[in-house]
């Protein structure tokens, strides 16, 4: 019932700005919309991705050359919302979203056993999105697919050291000047190993963080050589 409802009112859906969706479109699609965010009592970077801080990125490098990409896929939720808003802005950028479709092994906070490529597709199909490609692999091989490409803003989403690392050892050098890329678990309690990715990384490219907070959620970012230090609002 819940995809015929999908299908019905994604081609209306798709025309009706992201920004304005009504909080049950969130669950009704499966598409995180910024309305369906609850604000936290207090500042915390736990918890999942934020819509307000992904879009409000997607405008500070709308006019940067480069493709957008999203390291951790899982159903699509982040993936197709920014596919949407962009089609929406009338951006020409293509945005990739790379992920194994596997899931963790137990023992994790989080499997993720329940993400599919199928799914997906799905949405990309049901919003009739021409700008999203899904690569399914593991990092790094399935980077490959974008090598010659270059990137204005990376979301990385994938929680575990040894992914982080190598979504910054990939994207970084293909970031072009003042691109963003944002990290959806550091400051995560439950995914230590993404600060020590991050940290590390930083230390290495002499980079520094800067963070950004909407509803209580705070993110971090850096930004590619050439920032002029000022940080997203």
């Amino acid at each position: 019932m819940r995809r015929s409802i999908q299908n019905l009112i994604g081609p209306f859906l798709a025309t009706l700005p992201i920004r304005h969706w009504p909080r049950i479109l969130s669950r009704l699609t499966g598409v995180l919309c910024p309305r369906a965010s609850v604000p936290n009592d207090q500042v915390t970077s736990s918890g999942g991705a934020n819509a307000k801080i992904l879009f409000d990125i997607l405008d500070q490098t709308a006019n940067l050359d480069g493709d957008v990409a999203e390291c951790g896929v899982w159903r699509g939720r982040t993936l197709i919302a920014m596919g949407i808003y962009l089609r929406q802005s009338r951006s020409q950028k293509t945005i990739w979203g790379f992920d194994s479709f596997e899931g963790f092994h137990d023992g994790l906070a989080h499997t993720f056993r329940d993400g599919s490529m199928e799914v997906v597709n799905e949405k990309t199909a049901i919003f009739r999105l021409t700008n999203v490609r899904v690569v399914r692999g593991y990092f790094p091989e399935s980077f490959r697919a974008a090598a010659q490409r270059k990137f204005s803003f990376v979301h990385v989403d994938c929680d575990l050291y040894e992914s982080y690392r190598d979504c910054l050892e990939f994207f970084f050098p293909r970031m072009v000047r003042n691109g963003v890329i944002l990290f959806d678990e550091y400051g995560d309690p439950e995914w230590p190993g993404a600060n020590r990715a991050v940290d590390e990384f930083c230390r290495q490219a002499k980079v520094s963080l800067q963070s950004i907070v909407k509803d209580n959620t705070r993110k971090f970012f850096m930004t590619a050589p050439g920032d002029t230090g000022e940080a997203v609002l």
